[in-house]
């Protein structure tokens, strides 16, 4: 019975390895290791690195862009844009991205037994800024309040308003994992919601709250557009917590 329940957990994470992974086991994968890369051909996946050297070969065949995030480039992750798809993206790719910390989304390929993405829109590739704030009061599941006094609407997810059940349970998981702390605020495409709150993914260390608290069962993937970086991920961890009937999911 429990070899089943471990068989059944691990087909469920979508592209993740070993039993019962965090939440962010499986979200973010260093553009340098190569093995882990590799080990996930054919499956979407976010590479995160600094992009140390970009060429445009224009006398190549397909006039591709390269952007390396090693130097020598030979034997690591590369990204791509072919020429046919240069013009959708910001001007000199290979400059604009050069020396930055990037995250690159898309499906793994190889080439010459190495790892790769091809870059076919520019929401596959954002710069990662982040904003460092301290959390002053947590308002509910999904809503935190920083010491600025702006408030915080996690992005990409929903927990149980006041009255409904388990809001109690929502609002102490999230507690539990900012209360007091420093995080850091990752945005997507729109700065604010219509209350005027800012719409952040937020970080504690390596963990992403939003994501974390999908995991545990205590939040439901609801993510709408244009602010859709993480969604499939945020389905795959709802997934997860249903099937496991996690929080929530466990009256159902």
């Amino acid at each position: 019975m429990l070899l089943a329940l471990a068989v059944l957990l691990l087909t469920l994470v979508a592209g993740c390895r070993g039993p019962a992974p965090s939440s962010d086991e499986c979200l973010v994968i260093n553009a340098l290791a190569t093995d882990e890369l590799l080990s996930r051909q054919g499956e979407i996946t976010i590479v995160e690195g600094v992009v140390v050297r970009g060429y445009y070969a224009e006398s190549l065949e397909g006039q591709p862009t390269f952007m390396d995030f090693h130097d020598p480039g030979e034997g690591y992750f590369k990204a791509i844009i072919w020429g046919d798809e240069r013009t959708k993206f910001p001007p000199n790719p290979e400059t604009y991205y050069l020396d930055k910390k990037v995250r690159v989304k898309g499906l793994i390929e190889t080439h010459k037994g190495m790892p790769e993405i091809v870059l076919r829109q520019p929401s596959q590739i954002w710069i990662v800024e982040y904003e460092n704030a301290f959390v002053t009061r947590v308002i509910d599941g999904d809503t935190i309040e920083i010491e600025d006094g702006q408030h915080v609407r996690y992005i990409g997810i929903d927990t149980p308003e006041r009255g409904e059940p388990y809001y109690s349970e929502a609002f102490r998981a999230n507690s539990n994992l900012v209360a007091g702390k420093r995080v850091r605020l990752e945005k997507d495409v729109e700065d604010k919601d219509k209350y005027g709150r800012l719409l952040r993914y937020v970080w504690v260390d390596d963990t992403m709250v939003d994501a974390e608290l999908v995991r545990q069962g205590y939040a439901y993937s609801y993510s709408y557009a244009p602010n859709l970086r993480y969604q499939e991920h945020f389905l795959r961890l709802e997934k997860e917590a249903r099937e496991q009937r996690r929080g929530l999911w466990n009256r159902y």
